[in-house]
């Protein structure tokens, strides 16, 4: 069966990716949609949001973003205000916003893919940063997985949190601990 024929395979898996909106998040959950798609044989729907679609179109050129058989780019407000620079967002604001505003879009976006005639949504594979489409996932009653994409020395330093308590060695205190007990020093922006 030769690829053309298995891409309108309304049976074919569907798998619908989510990265965090960062370089970082979207650049390996990018390589895994495209080994899902070429050596798995699903169909993919990369999810970014508007403003890093038109960052990645912007940077790879104007047929980046051109849909190959059985792989599709789709965008869903990220909820902030439009930024003309082509700079990383607010981090702390744009997380806030992605958990405050996305779920309803994501699922808008969600429904309309399953109307297009391809193969339905089967699944969701989602940056662990972008708990939304859990949600989601529970309300179209799908499979979903969260992707940890950061490097292993992040997540071997996030295991390491319960020792670092238990040592007393976080939070971290001060010289002044004998009276607060913590660092409490407020950072200056």
């Amino acid at each position: 069966m030769g690829r053309d024929s298995v891409v309108q395979d309304t049976n074919q898996p569907h798998v619908v990716v989510v990265p965090y909106p960062a370089q970082g998040h979207i650049n390996p959950l990018l390589k895994f949609a495209k080994i899902l798609h070429g050596r798995g044989g699903f169909h993919v729907t990369f999810v970014n949001t508007r403003y890093n679609a038109h960052r990645l179109l912007k940077s790879r050129g104007p047929a980046s973003l051109n849909d190959q058989p059985g792989f599709q780019f789709e965008a869903i407000p990220d909820g902030l205000p439009p930024v003309d620079a082509d700079v990383m967002q607010n981090i702390p604001a744009l997380s806030e916003s992605l958990a405050r505003t996305c779920l309803e879009p994501f699922v808008d976006l969600v429904s309309r893919v399953n109307r297009k005639g391809g193969p339905p949504v089967s699944c969701f594979v989602f940056d662990a940063m972008m708990p939304f489409v859990a949600a989601a996932a529970e309300k179209f009653r799908l499979p979903a997985v969260a992707f940890w994409p950061p490097a292993a020395c992040a997540i071997w330093g996030v295991a390491q949190y319960p020792k670092l308590i238990e040592k007393g060695l976080v939070p971290l205190k001060d010289s002044s601990y004998l009276t607060n007990g913590f660092l409490d020093t407020l950072a200056i922006a």
